[in-house]
This record gives C-alpha cells, structure tokens and sequence, in this order.
C-alpha cells in the first residue's frame, strides 16, 4: 500500500512537472511575440524618434531670417548717380571725409561697396535708422580675418543722403575693381548652416545620417537660386565653410562672397562677413 501511495505522487509530480514546462513554454513564445512588438514600435537605440525630428523641424523653422540678394550689373548704369547702390566705387561721403587709409598698413583702401537702404525690398534690422552704408576695403590685406574696423577695412554709414558729396573714385575711374550698379534682386528666408544649429537639435537627429529635411528643406532650395548669380547678401545667416566663427555678441549684417564678375576674391572661394556688435563692427573671412 505504502509503495502505491509513492507512485501516485510521483506520477502527480511529473504531471505537475509536464503542465510547468508548457506553462513556460507557452510564457516564452508571448514574451517574445511583446518584445518583438516593442522593437518595432520604437527604433533602434541611437536612430531619431519621429518626435525628435518634429523637434528639429521646429528649431529650424524658429531659427530662419529673411535673406536679401544683391547682384552686380545686369543693368544699364546711370553712371553720373553715385546716390545708389554701387559695387567697386561711385561712392558718396561727407564734405569732411577722405579716402580712408588702413591703420595697419597705411595704405589707401578702395571702396567695395554701397548700399542705399531705400533700395532694398527689405530693411534688415542691422540697417534700421539709415539712409546709406559704404564699406571700404584694403584691397592687398584681402582675406580679412579679425581685423578691428579701419584695420583692413572700415564701414561709414549716414542718416540720410543729402549733402553727401562724391569721394573716391567714380564710374570706371580705377583699374582695381569694376564699377558695376548693385541690384536687389529678392528677399528669402535663410536659414542657419549645420554649425548654427547642430547643437540645437536632439543628438540623435544631428548624428543621423539622413539629413535631406535640413539640407533638402524648402529655405535651402529658395536661397540657393541665388547664391550663383548674387554675391552680396544683407541679413540672413552666414554660409559658413571652415565652422562657425561668430564674434561676441554679433548680428550678421553684411555677406560678400569671391565673384569672377566683380574681380574680387576671399582666398579659394571664400567669403567675407561683417556684423554688427554692441561698439561697432565686426569682420570675419571663410575660405577653402
């Protein structure tokens, strides 16, 4: 009877046994079948999340400033109106002013460019309360890099027109740079080179490797129409090609790129970018 009695229980505890082994078995195919749901619901580790990149979208948006392109020539010059927008002489000055000369080097510096401000389809905020800016340059310290203002260039402006005089050279009068008329040719918003605003976006969206949203969005495609043919921007951001220099406490105002028609040129197809900084100005060069 006893022997009997101890088979019965072991029988019972292999069925016990039996009925645990499905049990877990059948727990093991459910948790796999949740964990596999998960994975897919959700990306790899170190891929954005679809709210990331919504995140990024909304920091570029944030982050865009209206742009204004300028081209040189194009038009029949009224040669003998220096009141306008000029490239490479035909500038206006007070009857107290001369032809600046560089404190560094004491060289005469030759005018680059000026700007009527009511010319412009757009008034950046840089320009506000002004009628005309010129920027003188140093044509033989080109590239500029850091130079304080009148060390290698120097930028007047004038609250309004009248009783400017001419100064400089005039229409074709210097062999150093052509004089072309300086035409506004549209406005677009701009938006920031990836080093403006890599750090201001999720890390996992900067460190994807799928950045057509960026470099394919809609303001990268409206600016770049006139990269080609303008090589004067007011406003907007700098096109940055070595990294982000910005000077302290700096607002972009001005960005003249190299130009074959313009006989100007910032090392291997570089950039020259002054801003404006609480005590005046400030000046910055990009090149390859």
């Amino acid at each position: 009877m006893l022997s009997e009695a101890v088979d019965r229980k072991a029988a019972q505890r292999s069925k016990w046994s039996g009925d645990m082994d499905v049990l877990g078995w059948l727990r093991s195919i459910f948790d796999f079948r949740g964990r596999a749901k998960d994975q897919m619901a959700s990306p790899a580790e170190g891929l954005p999340t679809d709210f990331e990149i919504q995140a990024a979208l909304h920091t570029l948006q944030q982050m865009v400033r209206p742009a204004v392109f300028g081209e040189i020539g194009g038009e029949k010059p009224q040669k003998d109106n220096r009141a306008g927008s000029w490239w490479g002489g035909n500038f206006l000055g007070r009857e107290d002013e001369v032809i600046p000369v560089c404190e560094r080097s004491g060289r005469l510096m030759h005018p680059l460019l000026q700007i009527r401000v009511d010319e412009l389809p757009e008034t950046p905020s840089t320009l506000s309360n002004l009628a005309l800016v010129n920027i003188w340059v140093d044509l033989e310290d080109v590239p500029l890099d850091d130079v304080e203002n009148g060390k290698g260039f120097i930028v007047r402006t004038y609250s309004a027109i009248s009783n400017l005089v001419p100064i400089g050279p005039g229409y074709r009068e210097s062999q150093k740079l052509p004089t072309f008329p300086l035409l506004w040719r549209s406005t677009a918003l701009e938006q920031p080179s990836w080093d403006d605003i890599a750090f201001k976006i999720p890390s996992n969206v900067a460190r994807s490797n799928d950045s057509k949203w960026f470099f394919e969005s809609q303001y990268a495609i409206e600016a770049d129409k006139y990269r080609g043919t303008c090589p004067v921007k007011l406003g907007g951001w700098p096109t940055w090609i070595q990294g982000e220099n910005w000077p302290d406490d700096a607002e972009l105002c001005f960005q003249i790129d190299s130009t074959d028609k313009g006989r100007f040129y910032v090392g291997d197809s570089g950039s020259l970018y002054l801003f404006r900084i609480p005590d005046g100005w400030a000046i910055r060069s990009d090149f390859y």
